[in-house]
């Protein structure tokens, strides 16, 4: 990866060893990045999930704060990104990252990341990065009481069960199998275990939370890991807004509402302290408000102590055609 790049950098890590032990897993090549000039950075890999506009926001965010670390001493840590997706990605064209070393300063520095294509600018991020403080006072709010990972199926189980079975519609069936063949670079565990019910017919409710991590292991630089929550934050949040209207993008049609359009506007991140991005991590999302076509979202990623690590903020556009009315049948 490149704290992670290909070139020598402030926080670069060692190249992949013969056994795989680093560098080696779904979510560090899609952070990959090389260094073509100073602060000038370039993408090598990006995705596109399915049915989506363009690339997955995460990658952009992740490989933002990548190319925003690769600038900064190993004496800072990120503390907090704010940035806002300005045009789809375009994933036939490598992105490139130009970051501004906006200040340096004793106890924080400040960068900002322009992502270009074509020459036109399709997402900016500002990052802060503190000198950590460990000792400090704090104060969180408690994780809340859910069933514990080691109880829950994975996605990819749930999605394997409902295709074999044959309530499963053959249309489905058929979205589940390529779901299954995309290079998700996370694994998941819904709290709520959803049945197909679920997912064809949603409980209207404001909240959604699953546990979290990344596939395979990933080495000790805390940096790495902080980029990885990153890219994977981007991952369902938004999905929380049409939940409270009952839909979602396997609703059934007809009885719901339908997801006619749904796009990251903007997207900020508060680290909280150390975390590991290969342990299990419980994502608590919340919708407090839609309107206008828009949906905000806010996030909060707990370690499996209990620690609050990160919270999450997004807004994006949410569109929905309304269901259709019941119609009534003839009185007799």
């Amino acid at each position: 990866m490149s704290i992670i790049t290909t070139t020598e950098s402030p926080q670069s890590t060692p190249a992949p060893e013969a056994d795989g032990t680093s560098n080696n897993t779904i979510i560090e090549s899609m952070l990959d990045i090389e260094e073509i000039d100073k602060d000038l950075f370039r993408s090598k890999k990006l995705w596109v999930p399915m049915g989506a506009r363009g690339v997955f926001g995460g990658n952009v965010v992740g490989q933002a704060l990548v190319a925003a670390t690769n600038t900064v001493s190993t004496d800072y840590s990120v503390h907090s990104l704010h940035s806002y997706f300005l045009m789809p990605g375009d994933p036939s064209t490598p992105i490139i990252y130009e970051v501004d070393r906006v200040r340096d300063g004793k106890s924080y520095c400040t960068r900002t990341v322009t992502a270009k294509q074509r020459g036109n600018n399709i997402f900016v991020c500002t990052a802060s990065f503190q000198v950590p403080r460990p000792n400090a006072a704090s104060h969180q709010y408690p994780m809340p009481d859910v069933p514990h990972h080691s109880t829950l199926q994975s996605q990819e189980e749930l999605i394997l069960a409902m295709i074999a079975s044959p309530k499963v519609p053959d249309s489905l069936s058929d979205l589940l199998k390529l779901r299954l063949e995309e290079p998700v670079a996370l694994d998941f565990k819904d709290t709520r275990a959803p049945t197909l019910m679920d997912i064809r017919n949603p409980e209207v409710r404001t909240e959604q939370m699953f546990w979290i991590k990344c596939k395979g292991d990933l080495g000790d630089a805390l940096a790495l890991h902080q980029c990885v929550v990153a890219y994977g934050s981007d991952h369902n949040l938004l999905n929380t807004v049409p939940l409270a209207h009952g839909t979602g993008w396997f609703a059934r049609h007809g009885a719901n509402p339908q997801i006619m359009m749904m796009a990251s506007l903007d997207h900020s991140m508060w680290f909280h302290c150390p975390f590991r991005a290969d342990e299990w991590m419980l994502y608590v999302c919340e919708t407090p408000r839609s309107g206008c076509d828009r949906g905000l979202a806010f996030g909060r990623i707990y370690k499996e102590d209990g620690t609050l690590a990160v919270t999450v903020a997004q807004e994006g556009v949410v569109r929905m055609r309304p269901a259709k009315p019941k119609a009534n049948k003839p009185k007799l």
